[in-house]
């Protein structure tokens, strides 16, 4: 068991692979409990993993497709279907990273008896939530799919760079949820701040609006977000059928490493008084 329980140094060149191969059987039984867990009680129970996204794209596509008539353009009318399945796209990938992200707040908080067990690898906390946002995530994209095929959107097979182009945006939300968790320690505002800055982080990316209709001056903004580029290459491969910008994505995989491995030192380095603190 002790091999299960293994936290490896900041120093470690590989961390994340570390802390995931030498922890993987627990990080896999605590994600089956969370998600389990997640509609323990619930009249529709699972079935809310398909009905949230339908209802949270019906009441966006209603607002923005009908009352705002957004198109994208992205067919030669600019239908409001395309608009439809090209804000979902948008809306799932971004899912990943609020998921993790709000989820992870606060991870340690609510696990406060494991926090006093020395041996618990409390670094796999933002782990599961992340492991948790994937599982939840297939749902999202399995609808996306099923509701292209429906409507008769073509498939490309630039579709299936989908994985690798996702890696970014979940080594960005572990990084994240790694800080946000351990910030919530210490100052117990942390998980309301996170939710309101990951809702306004949602508008300030382009995911119901393409990023030309943002005026120049302020489209700088938009740039120093990575989601906002990330976002973009997922629509291309899956909807546009483009092939991406390597460069874009090699600089995301660069970024994405980095706030990751920081978010991780950061979490080791800090919990080592989360139980002077609970």
């Amino acid at each position: 068991m002790k091999r299960l329980l293994r936290t490896p140094p900041m120093w470690h060149p590989f961390l994340l692979t570390a802390i995931l191969v030498g922890n993987g059987p627990l990080i896999l039984h605590m994600t089956r409990r969370q998600l389990a867990l997640r509609y323990k009680g619930s009249v529709l129970g699972w079935l809310w993993s398909l009905v949230q996204p339908l209802m949270m794209l019906t009441v966006y596509a209603f607002v923005f497709g009908i009352v705002f008539k957004a198109r994208w353009g992205t067919s030669p009318d600019g239908g409001a279907v395309d608009f439809a399945a090209v804000m979902f796209c948008g809306m799932a990938t971004f899912n990943l990273f609020s998921e993790t992200v709000n989820g992870a707040a606060p991870s340690v908080l609510q696990n406060v008896n494991l926090v006093k067990k020395v041996v618990f690898p409390l670094e796999i906390l933002p782990i599961v939530h992340l492991a948790s946002a994937v599982a939840l995530g297939l749902v999202w994209f399995f609808l996306l799919f099923a509701g292209a095929a429906l409507l008769g959107i073509s498939f490309h097979a630039t579709m299936f760079l989908l994985p690798p182009l996702l890696i970014p945006v979940l080594l960005t939300a572990l990084g994240v949820a790694c800080f946000v968790a351990s910030a919530s320690v210490y100052v117990r505002d942390t998980p309301h701040l996170v939710g309101v800055v990951t809702q306004i982080l949602f508008f300030m990316t382009p995911i119901f609006y393409p990023a030309e209709l943002v005026p120049e001056r302020l489209r700088w903004v938009l740039e120093i977000n990575p989601l906002s580029s990330m976002i973009e290459q997922v629509r291309d491969v899956l909807l546009f059928g483009r092939w991406p910008d390597w460069s874009v994505f090699g600089m995301n995989l660069v970024i994405a490493f980095i706030v990751c491995r920081l978010g991780l030192c950061w979490f080791l380095k800090t919990k080592k008084g989360f139980a002077d603190v609970l």
